[in-house]
């Protein structure tokens, strides 16, 4: 699997962003974990930095999901061991419908380095446990800053003149 990964995301330096194709809004992230509480921690701390999160259980909802709104997912980011169809094989069917697709991988266990060196554009890896900020690193990497970070505190209004 890991040989067809190679293969099929080979080590291009082209950027991945949406070049080209007029601007785009890169905040919408499907987030596939067959483990609720990864999810919830993710969601919290990327809409957080102002983006817009879809979960997915595991892979098969996963690509259901992606048919329905592949317009407007510019991330996926997926554990590598789940049930029904796992993170290798959602990649590999993902990169067959969208070969420019970025993806960050997550996982337990060590995966071998070319896959996600630095010089791949579209395929990131995180070892779990991860840092919080590795995360928001990896999602900025691939994708860009989100249009509106919901964490900026608004300003503070002026008081109001006093009656008189």
């Amino acid at each position: 699997m890991i040989s067809r990964l190679k293969k099929l995301f080979g080590s291009s330096t082209a950027s991945a962003s949406h070049a080209g194709k007029g601007p785009v809004k890169r905040d919408l992230i499907l987030f596939v974990d067959d483990e609720p509480e990864v999810r919830s921690i993710a969601r919290i701390t990327l809409e957080q930095q102002g983006y817009r999160l879809i979960e997915a259980e595991d892979g098969m909802q996963a690509l259901a999901t992606y048919g329905q709104r592949k317009n407007e997912i510019s991330l996926v980011i997926t554990d590598v061991l789940m049930p029904n169809l796992d993170g290798l094989g959602l990649v590999t069917r993902l990169h067959k419908i969208a070969p420019d697709l970025p993806v960050l991988l997550l996982s337990g266990h060590v995966l071998e380095e070319d896959l996600w060196a630095p010089g791949n554009a579209k395929l990131r890896y995180l070892m779990k446990p991860y840092r919080l900020t590795d995360l928001q690193d990896a999602v900025v990497d691939l994708i860009g800053p989100a249009n509106q970070p919901l964490s900026t505190p608004a300003e503070p209004k002026p008081p109001a003149p006093p009656a008189g």
